[in-house]
């Protein structure tokens, strides 16, 4: 068996195994805010199907589009939509509920890690492959998206891969492989807009390191990327023109969120957010194992461009390195630019830039498997026997390295999301210094689970902010919450509230929760660190 074919297998594994890892604990976590949104629309895409099976010619008329692809208000696109209806139908009898509604992310999450394990094996080594791998696992709030039915961590997972294509594109000069990177970057943009950005990493990336093989990258990304992107959401079928400006004028115009950094209120946040907040919720080891890797990818030598033809460039190892760090060096400079663009909305953690954390993870596998193969080639050099003992030994070192990014993974779980690390003193130090210790009202889940087993008969709950009076519905309609609870949301509603329950977010705190956290205890069903993520107030004994 080749090395490329034993590599392939490797990778199916390794993919496999983190599908099965995210898949079997996606129902641990709370509903985020747009969740309830995304799973009606793969819904109604699933009825879609059906009615394409039994009305073709109705389902596929702009009445029948209209009827189940109306994206007129929030005008997202639809590859999301269809993959959530196709993965539930499947897996919906085999994992609990809402695990079943989520298991799309969890497929992509694990066709990235396979990806990511390819292309780092493939240029740097084995053993580089799996602390890539290692690093984007264990970044705690990476690891809580990779869970979410969202957009966010598909996203994710087809630029990296769409990159991987583009990169063999280049190494091989094959029309087949920019076929492949043109389909993959239709279906990123066909998860969120943040897709557009592959063009802008591929094009001077190609110019400068595979000149030759620009044109087909151009022509498969300018042929098949609008067309799959296109194919992807049949909301564009009809009138496609109009609709498409339409999508394009929404997210050149998106209304802006707040967010408290350093104990003031934005939106959107200061230039800087993206930068400042991966430096501060990446795990410490990470860091420096992707500072290490930053330092190794510099020191590389090998041949230039004007000593050979493309063929003898790319078949020295020395010069595939440099080329495929130029890629992922270009890629981050690109996605952190875009995102700390003045306009960009900037809000909600890491979770508008995670495309840039595998990016992160290949630095990071590159730094971790430098220093691991230093000090088990130091080893086999000193001892008689270390030549048997030198891969355990890199085993070994590879696990220490993250053994702490695991441990802050495991140990905030479910809520990896409100995840801070020790730059800014953990969870605690991050609450000290003004920044939001939860944002996307997953934890409203526990408050779910508290009143259904404290509350009283027919109590009433009133819920802030009022959107998340929803997700208590789906909640409702899953068996997370009792069915004789009623949810109420408002400031009218407060006065007939038996309890309330909001997320400890400040941008979020109405006149009603300042008031009711200035003049009452709260019960505290969930908190991390000693901060609480989610308040719930009995008001039994009387108004505030």
């Amino acid at each position: 068996m080749s090395d490329g074919a034993r590599r392939g297998i490797e990778a199916l594994v390794v993919g496999l195994a983190v599908f099965v890892l995210l898949a079997t604990t996606a129902h641990h976590y709370g509903l985020g805010y747009d969740e309830p949104v995304y799973m009606s629309r793969a819904q109604e895409a699933s009825e879609w199907l059906d009615a394409l099976g039994a009305r073709p010619g109705w389902a596929l008329s702009d009445e029948g589009i209209r009827r189940f692809w109306d994206a007129r208000e929030e005008q997202q696109p639809g590859l999301l939509k269809t993959w959530g209806a196709l993965t539930t139908r499947v897996f919906g009898g085999v994992l609990p509920v809402l695990a079943a509604l989520r298991v799309g992310t969890c497929l992509l999450a694990g066709g990235l890690c396979a990806s990511l394990y390819l292309f780092v094996s493939g240029v740097w080594g084995r053993v580089e492959a799996l602390a890539s791998v290692a690093a984007l696992l264990t970044m705690p709030r990476v690891f809580a998206h990779s869970h979410l039915f969202a957009l966010d961590a598909p996203v994710m997972a087809t630029t990296f891969i769409a990159l991987h294509l583009l990169f063999l594109t280049a190494r091989d000069r094959s029309w087949a492989w920019a076929a492949a990177a043109g389909v993959m970057w239709g279906a990123a943009m066909g998860c969120k807009v943040n897709g557009f950005f592959v063009p802008i990493i591929a094009i001077p990336w190609l110019a400068l390191c595979a000149r030759d093989a620009l044109l087909p990258a151009m022509v498969c990304g300018a042929a098949l990327g609008p067309l799959s992107f296109w194919a992807s959401w049949p909301w564009l079928w009809h009138d496609s023109l109009a609709r498409l400006a339409a999508y394009l004028r929404f997210h050149s115009k998106h209304w802006q969120i707040g967010v408290t950094y350093f104990g003031r209120s934005y939106a959107p946040a200061p230039w800087h957010y993206p930068a400042v907040m991966t430096f501060i919720t990446v795990p410490l080891a990470t860091i420096g194992a992707a500072v290490a890797g930053v330092i190794r990818v510099a020191r590389e030598r090998g041949l230039t461009g004007e000593q050979s033809d493309w063929r003898e460039r790319w078949a020295d190892p020395a010069w595939r390195r440099r080329a495929a760090a130029g890629l992922i060096g270009w890629a981050l400079l690109v996605n952190y630019l875009m995102n700390s663009l003045p306009a960009t909305p900037k809000y909600n953690g890491c979770r508008l830039f995670l495309p840039v954390f595998p990016l992160l993870a290949v630095l990071a596998g590159i730094g971790a498997g430098w220093a691991v193969r230093a000090a088990a080639d130091r080893l086999a050099a000193q001892q008689e026997d270390g030549q048997r003992l030198r891969k355990p030994v890199m085993g070994v070192l590879l696990a220490l390295i993250f053994a702490l990014p695991l441990r802050a993974t495991v140990e905030t779980h479910p809520h990896q999301a409100s995840y801070y690390n020790a730059l800014i003193g953990g969870l605690a130090g991050a609450a000290r210094q003004g920044m939001e210790v939860t944002y996307w009202g997953e934890t409203h889940l526990s408050a779910a689970l508290w009143l259904s087993q404290h509350a009283p008969s027919g109590a009433v709950v009133w819920i802030e902010p009022a959107g998340c009076e929803s997700t208590m519905g789906v909640y409702r309609q899953l068996g997370m919450l009792r069915p004789d609870i009623r949810t109420v949301a408002g400031p009218d509603a407060f006065e007939t509230a038996d309890f309330a329950v909001f997320p400890n977010k400040v941008t979020e705190f109405s006149d009603i929760s300042r008031k009711l956290l200035a003049e009452r205890t709260p019960i505290v069903p969930v908190e991390l660190d000693g901060v609480p993520l989610l308040y719930v107030f009995d008001l039994r004994d009387g108004g505030i």
